[in-house]
């Protein structure tokens, strides 16, 4: 069974000086806003004090800062700090479940990197390279995954750009940002890549460019989205159990993440036996869709102040979708007026031929619909493509709503006018196949078979894969 619950967060400890872009890396990470991280103060690092955020209650941060040449004190107080809060007695959720090394990339030419990477020998600055390697060193032994990130990659890049003007190249728009960006990743593999992998054989890194708030250079989320999968990756190899599940849920840049969280949560509480309804016992659909409901929108870890995503609208939105899959094709015409009009959403028109669709909120609950709510679930294929349907449906749907929340920063609260954008989106986009595709899977004469073989949470799981954003 699946320990995710509601007070479990993702604790992660950054370590680096001030001004290197701790408190920004941790606004996109997770998608606050960073004068709203309680006690976060410029200049001010005390390791035990726990960063969090209303914005979003699945993250804590813990800061220390980087290591100055011959001290010791601050590796002392890493150490006691990790070894208070590492182990098997240390309740899971208490647990440092990654390390961020915070290094800034300097925009001078000799390119000096300071921390783990430098651009001059490390036996030059023996303290300084031992704090750093002993810092490593002690998490691995504790089993506490390390990535060193590299922050403001851009100024690297615009430095490079910069010494192509001095040296007055007739370049083409794409010569030119090609060539400096070929020199800048040279640059970067030979003063920050090789000293640290000649230090530290396999250590993780990644870079990360745009945090600024610099409208000229725009927050790279491919970075981002590469830090955050190599830090799910860590985090499930190394620590095991749910706490990957904990850390998908907490970061605010890979839908995909957010999407494997949904399923791993699924695939654990209510997703196993599907097709007989196994893990609802003698509930009714009603209760069956808002326990579904309830764990899928709690898994993407929305900022919703409001709590749109619980509220009666959105869930009512949502059955108004998966009823229209619901249905034999032969019993749809009792099911729905109109039904010309809603041939593709119910997975038996082609985008084509049909008029154009309704919008969500002229699709009502059908009574037949209503009447199934209120009964015991039982194994009938029709209950079979409601469960998976509405399942295929929510999780799209937030999808879709990641994508139109995506671009907001600092990260404002959900409205509702941004969960009928989505609404709108899916219906527009995928509604019609992803029911097509439910109804070809689960057919009267194949019911029986689907049940016997059990496989209908790897289909939805399939099916999730085959219409997720990408």
């Amino acid at each position: 069974m699946c320990v995710v619950t509601a007070r479990d967060r993702f604790r992660v400890l950054v370590v680096g000086k001030t001004g290197v872009g701790k408190s920004s890396l941790i606004s996109f990470a997770f998608g606050v806003d960073r004068n709203a991280i309680s006690h976060y103060a410029r200049g001010v690092s005390d390791i035990v004090t726990e960063h969090v955020s209303d914005h979003n209650p699945r993250f804590v941060a813990h800061d220390s800062m980087g290591f100055e040449r011959g001290e010791t004190m601050n590796l002392d107080t890493v150490r006691k700090f990790l070894e208070a809060r590492s182990g098997g007695t240390i309740p899971l959720k208490d647990r440092v479940h990654m390390i961020w090394s915070i290094s800034l990339i300097l925009a001078s030419y000799c390119l000096q990197i300071f921390r783990l990477c430098v651009a001059v020998p490390f036996a030059e600055f023996p303290a300084f390279k031992n704090a750093d390697d002993n810092m490593i060193q002690l998490a691995w032994s504790l089993k506490v995954p390390v990535i060193v990130v590299f922050t403001q990659y851009d100024r690297l890049v615009h430095r490079m750009e910069e010494i192509l003007i001095d040296e007055d190249s007739m370049l083409d728009d794409e010569h030119f940002d090609r060539i400096a960006a070929d020199r800048a990743e040279a640059k970067f593999l030979e003063s920050c890549v090789k000293p640290l992998e000649a230090r530290n054989p396999g250590m993780p890194y990644e870079r990360t460019f745009g945090l600024r708030g610099e409208k000229i250079t725009p927050p790279s989320q491919t970075a981002l989205r590469r830090l955050l999968s190599t830090t799910q990756r860590l985090v499930q190899k190394s620590i095991g159990g749910d706490v990957w599940v904990v850390t998908a849920m907490a970061q605010r840049v890979s839908a995909l993440q957010k999407i494997d969280a949904s399923i791993q949560v699924g695939m654990k509480r209510y997703w196993q036996g599907l097709a007989s309804a196994a893990s609802f016992g003698n509930s009714t659909l009603e209760t069956c869709l808002v326990t579904i409901h309830q764990e899928i929108a709690e898994s993407w870890n929305f900022y919703d102040p409001r709590d749109l995503l619980n509220g009666p609208v959105f869930r009512n939105r949502v059955k108004a979708l998966a009823q229209l899959a619901m249905p034999e094709e032969m019993d749809a015409g009792s099911w729905f007026e109109n039904i010309d009009h809603i041939q593709t959403l119910l997975g038996l028109g082609t985008a084509i031929a049909a008029p154009v669709a309704p919008a969500v909120a002229a699709i009502g609950l059908s009574a037949l619909f209503l009447h199934w709510l209120s009964r015991t679930i039982h194994r009938t294929p029709e209950i079979l493509r409601c469960l998976m349907a509405y399942i295929l449906d929510i999780t799209l749907v937030m999808d879709q709503l990641f994508l139109v929340v995506l671009a907001t920063h600092p990260p404002r609260a959900l409205t509702a006018a941004d969960i009928d954008t989505a609404l709108e989106s899916y219906m527009l986009l995928n509604l019609g196949d992803v029911h097509k595709d439910v109804r070809i899977y689960v057919t009267r004469a194949k019911f029986l078979q689907i049940l016997a073989a059990n496989s209908a949470e790897q289909k939805v799981k399939e099916l999730l894969q085959k219409y997720a954003t990408r």
